[in-house]
């Protein structure tokens, strides 16, 4: 069986009946299928080793340190160095529509535990903005801290438009963002 036609097998296996309302020429696949998961490279350090571990250091000495939700601190070394989309594992706002559960990070960087690293094999800001547009009732479990575990996090589905259509949607976000902020401005 050929790579491809092993793909849409296994899309459609993952996938079911949501591939019935996908339109012509694009795809569904389960999220594990369009990231390499990098989870296992984390490397948490708590705040009093991370200030011991800066102290005396100048800022370009320093690399952004990530959690769930954003940069939250500094470090003197990096895991990772390139670009990538970082998805909330635990005190994201997942049930919070408007606000971002995922955001990409690129250079080198530090990842803590609280955050799942995803390498995309699509096109990386598509998949963050789909990411941000998805509904986590159906994957996050917890009551008072919720979570989203990696076997979850893999059973999110992603539309997958052909290549020049997933830059068109992140244009198309990109130029409705920068228009909102102009007439946020013009409102204050």
């Amino acid at each position: 069986m050929s790579a491809s036609i092993y793909f849409i097998a296994e899309v459609l296996n993952a996938c079911g009946s949501y591939y019935e309302n996908v339109p012509q020429g694009w795809a569904l696949a389960r999220l594990d299928m369009v990231v390499n998961i990098l989870d296992y490279l984390r490397q948490p350090i708590n705040a009093v080793e991370r200030v011991e571990r800066i102290k005396g250091k100048s800022s370009s000495e320093l690399y952004p340190y990530y959690g769930a939700t954003g940069q939250v601190g500094f470090i003197d070394d990096y895991i990772f160095d390139g670009k990538y989309i970082l998805l909330g594992e635990d005190g994201a706002p997942f049930l919070e529509p408007n606000i971002n559960k995922a955001y990409i990070i690129i250079g080198k960087t530090w990842v803590n535990n609280h955050a799942h690293i995803l390498d995309s094999l699509i096109n990386t800001e598509y998949l963050c903005h789909v990411l941000n547009a998805t509904n986590f009732h159906e994957y996050v479990s917890g009551t008072t801290r919720l979570k989203l575990t990696q076997i979850e996090m893999n059973r999110i589905i992603i539309p997958i438009p052909p290549l020049d259509e997933q830059h068109r949607i992140v244009d198309i976000v990109k130029q409705s963002i920068e228009l909102l902020d102009i007439i946020t401005v013009n409102l204050n």
